[in-house]
């Protein structure tokens, strides 16, 4: 779990409630925020052990969003129209697509402002797409931790393109990045049951 420990707390708070003892140091208002943060990415990453090439790309139904190889080279399938049926997909489409938003919203909050969506290839191995996934994860966090209660107030402080953010405050948008972190990890959780339901010996 990326938290600081009990004693990065005033002694008076070390036996207060978790919230406190942990994240004291930052807004109070974002420390449930990081809580369900830290606390979902955990449980995610424990519920992916294990996971196979084969069952990183499988896809689940007809019509199924996944990556494929093209050219040599892993291309994920297109998100398509927003607003529009979800449909259903395979674990390289779903940690490929939480990985770059981590990526693109740290990077246009706290970054160079530059990172373009589709800029890093979404891998088809299992082992990679797990190191893409943290590595966006972790981006987000580490943003998280960089910022103030002003920024959490500022509108356009996340200033990604392609979205709300030039029009929401901060605390805004960590909350929505909070809920597709939660949202998408049952995803997850979901396609590993039914793979393994359906491929039982």
């Amino acid at each position: 779990m990326t938290e600081p420990t009990s004693t990065d707390a005033p002694a008076e708070q070390q036996d207060g409630p978790l919230l406190v003892r942990h994240y004291a140091h930052r807004p109070e208002r974002l420390r449930p925020l990081l809580a369900l943060w830290d606390t979902s990415v955990d449980e995610l990453f424990a519920r992916l052990e294990g996971v196979e090439d084969t069952e990183w790309t499988w896809e689940p139904g007809p019509g199924a969003k996944t990556v494929r190889r093209v050219d040599e080279t892993w291309q994920h399938d297109p998100m398509g129209p927003f607003g529009g049926p979800p449909g259903v997909r395979a674990l390289a489409w779903t940690a490929g697509h939480l990985a770059e938003m981590g990526l693109l919203r740290s990077d246009w909050t706290t970054g160079t402002h530059s990172l373009e969506a589709d800029g890093s290839p979404w891998p088809g191995t299992a082992a990679e797409g797990l190191a893409f996934l943290r590595r966006g994860l972790d981006a987000w966090r580490q943003t998280l931790d960089e910022v103030d209660d002003d920024d959490l107030d500022t509108v356009g402080r996340s200033a990604f393109p392609h979205g709300l953010d030039p029009h929401l405050p901060l605390v805004d948008i960590a909350w929505w990045n909070t809920r597709e972190l939660v949202h998408h990890a049952a995803d997850l959780a979901t396609v590993r049951d039914l793979y393994a339901v359906t491929h039982r010996a």
